[in-house]
């Protein structure tokens, strides 16, 4: 997929083709202007070419001047023929080139002239051009017979240099790199709120982007923006509370259900119904932790002992893992408080060992250990973690690991809660058989210790 050009990007090549556009008019009206302008052109064909002349000879009563220079010179483009004098200070003919009418002797004053004669098959040229020397002024005088407009062609292009493009080249960069700037600033709050708008967390519903103040059409859409995210949240908010309320309502016929299905005959049928009716159970728990963890906040954390926390879940959910065969072993390897939710920490670890149990085979046990430090494990005896390992904790996946019927939620809900916390989750496979699945917490801050000696007088009272 081709990556789209950026705004800016658009609207800085827009600018320049504007402005080529703007200098080609500006060429277009200035060359025919000049075209036309035949006396113009003369004088400007004749100063050329007497610098020219002037470049490559030098001073005539210099040393750097010499006579064989003149034979490199060679004639401008578009003339049929041409000449030029060159006239030193002592008002002497130095040097003569070509064949020219015979021209008065220049006085010390003479002033520059320009003369155009038509002629059957063209115009004939002549000019005088007066020079300072280190012994005087020196003339060069230039004659040409000119066809057509090619020999113009470098008077006009020095025209364009000298008038056009110079004075106008500054000016457009000028008038580019000024645009690309105020440009660039009104940009500026649109790639701020696209920033925004990637930094937005599920997890945080109630972010909104930051109102501009530069732009009332960028103000504009980031308030529908974050319009549509009110209506975003309302609708979440709603979609969660009937989540909620519907598996607070699906708990009471649950257990009413199992209740009579208990006092039904045994049998095959009524073993496979309760089978169902517990997983329909650990499904509804599920949504209501699911609903639980979503909105979890720890603006009223505390510290969390975990092993007494550990203790209680295990104590709970202890005879779902006797019914289900399996033995469930708690350890205390060193544990520290954790900071947060005792009960949101408790629904973690019971979806931790409510896997554990689904998984583990062959009655081998579940051992859920604390610590050391802010910690909790949980290891099971099941066929180990899948290929696609990071996948097991995206809710609703099911592969592998969750191909009993369950939801895949589990996890999904241990790892709300634990990120909620500011903890990780960390999933391994285990050397002999099975996994653990381990929570990691930031200590809660040590409570303050009492020193008896800074309160009590040393005589004993207080």
């Amino acid at each position: 997929m081709s990556r789209q050009p950026s705004l800016f990007r658009q609207i800085a090549v827009r600018l320049g083709i504007l402005t080529a556009i703007f200098a080609l008019l500006d060429v277009a009206i200035v060359v025919p202007m000049y075209a036309f302008d035949q006396q113009a052109l003369a004088e400007d064909f004749i100063e050329q070419q007497a610098e020219r002349i002037d470049h490559r000879l030098g001073d005539p009563s210099g040393l750097g001047w010499a006579a064989s220079a003149a034979a490199r010179l060679e004639p401008p483009p578009g003339v049929e023929s041409w000449g030029f004098e060159v006239i030193a200070a002592d008002r002497e003919p130095a040097l003569r080139v070509g064949a020219l009418a015979p021209l008065p002797r220049p006085g010390a004053r003479a002033l520059d002239f320009t003369q155009r004669d038509a002629t059957p098959s063209g115009t004939l040229v002549t000019g005088l051009r007066r020079f300072s020397g280190q012994h005087g002024p020196y003339w060069i005088f230039v004659s040409a017979h000119v066809v057509g407009t090619r020999a113009y062609w470098p008077v006009i292009g020095q025209e364009l240099l000298a008038h056009v493009a110079l004075p106008l080249a500054p000016l457009l960069i000028l008038l580019l790199v000024f645009n690309a700037q105020v440009v660039r600033r009104m940009l500026a709050p649109l790639e701020r709120a696209a920033l925004e708008v990637d930094a937005l967390d599920p997890a945080r519903m109630d972010a909104r982007l930051s109102p501009p103040t530069t732009s009332r059409e960028v103000a504009a859409l980031v308030s529908a923006v974050n319009r549509a995210l009110d209506r975003l949240q309302k609708a979440m908010a709603l979609l969660k509370t009937f989540t909620a309320d519907a598996a607070h309502e699906l708990r009471t016929p649950l257990s009413v259900l199992r209740l009579r299905t208990d006092a039904l005959p045994d049998s095959a049928t009524k073993v496979r119904l309760g089978e169902e009716i517990q997983t329909m159970i650990r499904l509804v728990n599920q949504m209501l932790d699911l609903a639980q963890a979503d909105v979890l906040r720890l603006d009223g954390a505390e510290p969390v002992d975990l092993q007494a926390m550990a203790a209680e879940v295990v104590a709970q959910i202890a005879p779902h893992a006797f019914a289900a065969g399996h033995d469930i072993q708690l350890t205390d390897l060193g544990s520290t408080p954790a900071l947060g939710h005792r009960d949101a920490l408790g629904r973690a670890l019971r979806n931790l060992v409510e896997n554990a149990i689904h998984h583990t085979q062959g009655g081998r046990p579940i051992e859920v250990s604390v610590g050391p430090g802010a910690r909790f494990s949980v290891r099971d005896f099941g066929p180990g973690l899948p290929a696609e390992g990071e996948k097991i904790f995206d809710r609703f996946w099911r592969q592998s690991r969750a191909q009993d019927g369950g939801a895949g939620l589990g996890l999904g809900i241990v790892r709300s809660i634990v990120e909620a916390h500011g903890g990780a989750v960390e999933a391994d496979n285990t050397a002999d058989a099975g996994a653990v699945f381990t929570c990691v917490f930031p200590a809660a801050p040590p409570l303050p210790t009492f020193n008896r000696a800074d309160t009590i007088p040393a005589d004993g009272y207080p």
